[in-house]
């Protein structure tokens, strides 16, 4: 046959044959590697040194060699091969991109069945969307919007909204949480001034903003307000109220997941319900982000007699749509 007869009857399978069987030095080993017999390897073998026209192999009695033109034509194949891959993951990754994906930041302690039934909602509503769990701290509620790790992110309120936009979901009631032995443990409902002399956790980090969460009685300027324990997790801050005998001011919603024996949590009289928010990047609300926004007001009230979520207020910006 002339030069331009040959049949372009070639594929990957073949190179990859080849490939196995000239790193491994024989056929046997070659077929073993690939989960195959030995026979169809051959004759895929030779079909593909009669299709080049070419001679790939030596083949002896302990096994087979590279002929000069194999050892090109190896390096050639394995470049292909590379090639090819390279192209099947980019267009992976391409595909990857394309497919509608929600990622939802949480604090566990705080809103864990909200937050759950909320993705169970925009599943149910959007099944072609990957709604992914993000689990941040107590103090990344925010920074993970910032950082781009989140695309919408359950804030508790008050919190830092530059650069954000956020939708009122509930108002938790605040309760407080207190060493089981202690004095004020069997009271039914306590006032903030009853809690005067108790040490009470604070955030780590905590900015002048966060004595409107203490009802204002707890001020970052007063001489204690450095001496008071601080935590970066609600589980941190429980924990330090039992080992330190102090106190933990946190939404009614963190009882539904707490379940210890000592400490209690009681409802406070005067403090006001916490606003819990769903946040996003300015500028970057979507349909999705739109669709999560709804979600979770309507997981708050289904859930609001079981996890004590209240009904959202309504002030709050909810986006367009």
């Amino acid at each position: 046959m002339g030069p331009y007869a040959v049949r372009m009857e070639l594929d990957l399978r073949h190179l990859r044959y080849f490939v196995a069987v000239a790193e491994e030095g024989g056929f046997t080993r070659a077929a073993a590697r690939l989960h195959m017999t030995q026979p169809p390897l051959s004759v895929a073998i030779r079909q593909l040194e009669g299709e080049l026209g070419l001679q790939l192999l030596d083949r002896t009695g302990n096994g087979v060699e590279l002929t000069s033109t194999g050892r090109e034509f190896l390096n050639r194949a394995k470049s292909l091969l590379q090639q090819w891959q390279r192209t099947v993951d980019g267009m992976r990754q391409v595909g990857w991109q394309q497919v509608q994906r929600l990622v939802i930041a949480f604090r566990p302690a705080v809103c864990h069945p909200l937050a759950h039934r909320t993705i169970e909602l925009i599943r149910e509503k959007s099944p072609e969307c990957r709604v992914l769990p993000r689990y941040v701290q107590w103090t990344d509620q925010t920074a993970c919007l910032e950082a781009g790790d989140a695309d919408v992110s359950f804030v508790l309120e008050p919190a830092d909204h530059t650069g954000l936009e956020s939708a009122t979901v509930a108002m938790l009631p605040r309760v407080v949480c207190l060493p089981s032995v202690h004095e004020l443990a069997s009271r039914e409902t306590v006032s903030i001034d009853d809690l005067s002399e108790v040490p009470i956790i604070r955030p780590a980090g905590g900015s002048p903003e966060w004595s409107d969460f203490w009802g204002g009685k707890v001020r970052p300027g007063d001489r204690t307000w450095k001496e008071h324990p601080t935590a970066t997790r609600i589980e941190e801050a429980i924990d330090l109220v039992a080992l330190e005998h102090a106190a933990a001011l946190v939404p009614a919603s963190v009882i539904a997941v707490q379940r210890r024996q000592d400490v209690v949590f009681i409802p406070v009289t005067d403090v006001p319900a916490a606003r819990l928010s769903l946040a996003w990047r300015e500028g970057s609300d979507s349909e999705l982000v739109r669709l999560a926004v709804r979600c979770a007001q309507a997981a708050a009230q289904g859930l609001a007699g079981r996890t004590l979520f209240g009904r959202p207020e309504s002030t709050g910006t909810a986006p367009a749509g």
